[in-house]
């Protein structure tokens, strides 16, 4: 009887192995790699705009290195940075207030706590991230490990945060911001009228909350639920909202931080016509005529940035206006076009793995040759077209445009040429208006739509059956990551979209899963990505699930988005029960 039943436990054990697929048994597999934390940092930050106490640091080095524990983590180890950021930015957004998790490196990270800081609250352009994070916590307490692992490193990560609001709250503000965006009808205004009508809003319905000033212990007045729910804030409270409703209504804004008539202030930037305006909701607030809409560096007196809001590199990034916006201000453009350019734009289709609608041209002298591909340049040949250009164009006594040089029609020359501030197509010495796609000029590839140098298209285009991603015109080689065309989401690779790519892709803070180069919206699932197995909803990869999926017929249970392997025990899943071994459930 005894080896009856020890031969059919042997065989449940052959069976359960069996119904794992192979690369997850490989990603199960647990290297005896020898582990030792090199050093312990503890950070203590609390949040400076609102005149808390400053950040400390302590940093510890382990002498005998090889003798420290490696502490236990209850959260995942991530297999790399941008997963490991994703997942604590995650956390910020459901307000968790105790945070563990690790990810690995190939490399130790110098002044590690600024590089996680930073990318923890980079500027995604999504409402609920960014400066809509960095300046609703009040202040947080970190103790970090750097650990040696085989041949790389994991940072393990403990964190305890306090945020200006909770989950709860931050659930009325999302309802909130659906119904008054929904009220004032958005979605049907061009840029300035949005920015204008949810200005408005907040300075005639929101109120400065005198009676906190100085209460650093009532959290709600800094925060979007304080000015949006409750109607009154202070100057913190403001400028996130502000920010929260304008990048849901697709406008791109930031928060500033800084001093206004000297003492510590908030206020916002917003992009308007390519450029950026300040505004100040809370200097404006209870007003009819406002001082402080739209205005110029120059107009904006009183307001003083912080260090890192004036650095050259800030101001590249969000390029500032030089005057005051004007209700009645009309764009103009610089360019003077020939005056014969007939209105025609060449229609794009979705992109086809065989075909494409665009126009190609088999005689430029720049194409090509070899496998049909654009030809990669160096760093040596990139240059723009205004540094080197060809003589000109001019009309010829049948009003044609045409390429002339040394005073003659030049035949032999099909690329891009400069005609008062515009850059035309001309293929073999006439200006080609039919001509939709790229041109090599001095070794950068340029976007042609209509015969003219399309400065204003990012997306992507089709050159000799493949498709290119484009940036503001200019072929961008360093793109990886998703690009929207005509509705769908397609992926890019080095600048080239890729076919063949099934997998997980950041974009702008958010994991998303491809199939076959195309996000796949409808895919729910498992996915395995650098050998751990995440749990995809509808496209996106969900931090918050916590449960059982099917996978290829086998059951597994997933912890926060992560397959976790470790877990025994027993689960409840529409009603049935399961067993669940290593990860791995059986209905019982």
């Amino acid at each position: 009887m005894r080896k009856k039943k020890r031969w059919a436990l042997i065989m449940a054990i052959v069976m359960l192995v069996l119904s794992v697929p192979n690369s997850m048994i490989q990603a199960q597999e647990i290297q005896s790699t020898q582990e030792f934390a090199i050093e312990c940092a503890v950070e203590s930050e609390s949040n400076p705009l609102y005149g808390f106490n400053s950040e400390t640091s302590t940093e510890v080095t382990f002498e005998s290195a090889q003798q420290t524990k490696v502490p236990e983590t209850s959260g995942p180890r991530l297999e790399n940075f941008d997963l490991g950021i994703a997942y604590l930015r995650n956390a910020f957004v459901n307000r968790e207030t105790h945070i563990e998790f690790g990810f690995y490196c190939d490399q130790p990270i110098d002044r590690a706590g600024d590089v996680i800081k930073n990318a923890l609250f980079v500027h995604t352009k999504n409402p609920i991230e960014g400066d809509y994070l960095k300046f609703q916590y009040r202040q947080y307490k970190v103790t970090r490990y750097l650990v040696a692992s085989g041949s790389r490193y994991c940072y393990l990560i403990f964190m305890d945060v306090v945020y200006m609001t909770d989950s709860a709250q931050e659930a009325a503000v999302s309802t909130a911001v659906s119904d008054l965006l929904g009220s004032l009808g958005i979605n049907s205004m061009d840029s300035y009228s949005k920015i204008k009508t949810i200005y408005n809003w907040i300075c005639q319905n929101v109120s400065y909350d005198y009676a906190h000033v100085g209460n650093t212990e009532y959290l709600k007045q800094f925060s979007a639920y304080g000015a949006l729910v409750e109607r009154t804030a202070v100057c913190q409270g403001y400028a996130v909202l502000l920010y929260r409703l304008l990048l849901e209504s697709g406008v791109d804004v930031r928060v500033i931080p800084g001093t206004g008539n000297g003492a510590l202030h908030a206020w916002n930037i917003a992009e308007l016509n390519g450029v950026y305006y300040n505004l100040d909701s809370t200097w404006d607030a209870g007003k009819d005529l406002y001082g402080y809409f739209l205005c110029s560096e120059n107009d904006f007196l009183g307001h003083v940035r912080l260090d890192d809001y004036r650095t050259d590199e800030f101001m590249t990034l969000y390029p500032m206006s030089p005057k005051t916006f004007e209700d009645k201000e009309k764009t103009t453009s610089e360019e003077t076009t020939p005056e014969t350019i007939p209105e025609t734009t060449p229609e794009e289709t979705e992109p086809d793995e065989t075909t494409s609608e665009e126009t190609e041209s088999s005689t430029q002298e720049t194409t090509p040759e070899g496998d049909s591909s654009v030809e990669q340049p160096t760093s040596e040949q990139e240059t723009t077209p205004q540094k080197k250009y060809p003589e000109g164009l001019a009309l010829d006594e049948n009003g044609v445009w045409k390429y002339y040089k040394n005073g003659e029609i030049c035949t032999s020359y099909t690329g891009l040429t400069l005609y008062y501030g515009t850059w035309y197509y001309v293929e073999k010495g006439v200006l080609n208006w039919n001509y939709t796609g790229l041109t090599n000029y001095y070794g950068t590839w340029y976007y042609v739509k209509g015969g003219r140098l399309d400065w204003g298209y990012t997306g992507l285009t089709k050159y000799y059956e493949t498709w290119y991603y484009v940036e503001k015109g200019i072929l961008n080689w360093n793109y990886t990551g998703l690009t929207n065309y005509y509705g769908t989401w397609y992926y890019v690779q080095r600048g080239i979209l890729n076919w063949n790519y099934t997998g997980l892709t950041n974009y702008y803070g958010t994991w998303y899963y491809v199939k076959g180069g195309r996000l796949d919206w409808g895919y729910i699932g498992l996915t395995n990505y650098y050998g751990t197995w995440y749990y995809v909803q509808k496209g996106i990869l969900n931090w918050n699930y916590t449960g059982l999926t099917n996978y290829y017929g086998t059951w597994y249970y997933v912890k926060k988005g992560i397959l976790n392997w470790k877990y025994n025990g027993i689960i409840y899943h529409d009603g049935l029960r399961y067993t669940v071994t290593n990860g791995v459930a059986k209905c019982m």
